[in-house]
């Protein structure tokens, strides 16, 4: 059992590096990025509280400067993969894969949820280690159900704006 154990433990921790081998590479020259890379590597159900806190604010320290695109195609690895175990930080980082879409252009709660869909299945089709099978799962099977919390992204977007 153990050998398993160990196999499928080294295949989750190469698929793992390949989704985030630019998070790592930014960790070089980021200190916030390392961070960021480390607490996401062992992140899982069970993962504390204090553990979530430092994750978020590690991952807000980053700051990846870049136009909307590679802005959202940057973060969106990051906040599925984070959503997926830890559905309740979606208030701290929803943000980070609706703002760039608002900037964008769209401003449609529905439309913005079959936008980022999209983006999965686009980047998949570049980049078949582009998403962890936990990101995919959250965008194909928890977004959907997120309407309220992306429509209230897109109220603090048109705030933001407004003020």
């Amino acid at each position: 059992m153990g050998i398993l154990n160990w196999r499928k433990n080294k295949k989750v921790n190469a698929e793992f590096e390949k989704v985030f081998s630019e998070l790592k590479r930014m960790g070089e020259i980021k200190p916030s990025a390392k961070k960021t890379y480390d607490v996401l590597a062992k992140l899982d159900f069970d993962t504390s509280d204090s553990q979530c806190e430092l994750l978020i604010s590690e991952f807000n320290k980053i700051q990846y400067q870049s136009n909307t695109n590679s802005f959202f195609y940057f973060y969106f690895p990051i906040v599925t993969h984070i959503l997926h175990y830890k559905p309740k930080l979606e208030k701290d980082i929803l943000g980070y894969l609706i703002g760039p879409n608002f900037a964008n252009g769209e401003t449609e709660t529905k439309e913005l949820i079959s936008l980022i869909q999209g983006a999965m299945e686009f980047k998949l089709s570049e980049n078949k280690n582009y998403l962890t099978k936990e990101s995919k799962n959250w965008i194909l099977n928890e977004l959907p159900k997120m309407e309220e919390q992306v429509k209230r992204e897109v109220q603090k977007c048109w705030k933001e704006l407004n003020e």
